[in-house]
């Protein structure tokens, strides 16, 4: 998963601390944005996700170094906006999730201002 990878390799860069920090988390923010679908798709995904994955039932071994917010964060909630854009466009494979990566980073600015989480 492209949002793992990018994670792992930031903090292997910086270090845990220095990514999980607000400065960390402030500088990584377009990369948690959940392209078009806003701040109100960013609340429903993780509300799906947080009754699916109840955090008491989660290993956290298996994803540290994260927390389990960290991991839903940045990786679960971008990895579900992103298969949903693949989803909505039609694209399939590889190749077309790195369209879609491309689509959710550059559509995140509309999707903040047409769907705002009052």
């Amino acid at each position: 998963c492209i949002f793992w990878r990018e994670t792992l390799a930031a903090i292997e860069k910086k270090g845990y601390n220095a990514v999980s920090c607000i400065r960390g988390k402030f500088s990584d923010f377009e990369k948690t944005q959940l392209g078009y679908y806003g701040e109100i798709g960013s609340t429903t995904i993780h509300q799906i996700l947080n009754n699916m994955f109840p955090s008491n039932h989660v290993d956290l071994a298996l994803i540290l170094p994260l927390t389990w917010h960290d991991f839903m964060q940045r990786i679960l909630a971008p990895e579900v906006a992103l298969h949903l854009i693949m989803e909505d466009r039609g694209l399939i494979g590889e190749d077309g999730a790195k369209v879609a990566l491309v689509v959710m980073r550059e559509s995140s600015t509309y999707g903040v201002a047409m769907f705002p989480d009052d």
